[in-house]
């Protein structure tokens, strides 16, 4: 599973090799929260990226209800526009997975593992295959503890993955934190993330969305946001580390 928002930033490259090491294993990226991207620049990433894999653009299902709906919409086309709550894509998905179940014309069962980075719609995946709520999510990383196994039908077996955020990177990268890979009150640094954030956000940008004035730096900007959440310590003083938990806060419920 990929973040249609950062492809590449969310591949795990050596998940990746681990699967095509062996002959008998097949490896699809799923190009999730296509409703994100602009139409020509998710058209551009599952081109780029079908010259290694096969590559799906795919909606998870935001609906509500317990039932979840399936949507048939040609991405390809020039007018695709995805405005739907229900899933988009799975009817490709569905019959790719439906032909990795043939073996020389004999149906066989297959066992499908659903991996990548925390957050990136994993369970909201198998949900929306399955149309129903089979596999808890959040928005926050970390609600898939265990692996869970979902039956889809006779023939295919999902397998719900939690995230992996593996040890060769930097836990508390400003990278990971951007990803939303991480929970933010484990950083050991929760700064660092705020300046990532300044340098691609324009400043006006940052102030409609937080309530804040005119600031000259990361450290200035903090201090007014701990002031707007009402994050003081004694005497006053604006507290900039839980200004900047309650900012990662403010950017989930959005």
């Amino acid at each position: 599973m990929l973040d249609a928002r950062d492809p590449l930033g969310s591949r795990c490259r050596e998940v990746e090799q681990a699967v095509m090491a062996h002959s008998d294993k097949r490896l699809v990226l799923v190009l999730n929260k296509a409703d994100l991207v602009p139409r020509e620049n998710l058209q551009a990433w599952v081109k780029y990226l079908r010259q290694e894999y096969p590559t799906i653009a795919f909606k998870a299902s935001t609906q509500n209800s317990s039932r979840l709906g399936q949507a048939k919409i040609d991405l390809k086309a020039e007018d695709a526009v995805i405005n739907t709550s229900k899933c988009v894509g799975a009817d490709t998905l569905l019959s790719l997975l439906a032909n990795y179940c043939r073996n020389k014309d004999v149906k066989t069962s297959i066992r499908v593992g659903v991996v990548g980075l925390p957050n990136v719609g994993k369970s909201s995946l198998i949900n929306s295959l399955k149309r129903s709520r089979a596999c808890p999510t959040g928005s926050t990383p970390g609600v898939t503890k265990a692996m869970q196994e979902v039956q889809l039908d006779s023939k295919v077996k999902l397998l719900d993955c939690p995230g992996m955020v593996l040890a060769s990177g930097n836990m508390t990268d400003s990278s990971v934190a951007l990803r939303n890979a991480i929970k933010i009150e484990s950083l050991a640094d929760p700064i660092t993330p705020v300046v990532a954030i300044m340098g691609r956000v324009p400043r006006q940008h940052l102030m409609l969305q937080y309530g804040v004035g005119q600031f000259s730096d990361c450290a200035e900007f903090l201090a007014k946001l701990a002031i707007q959440l009402g994050k003081l310590r004694k005497g006053g003083v604006p507290d900039r580390d839980t200004a900047e938990i309650g900012r990662a806060s403010c950017r989930e419920r959005v």
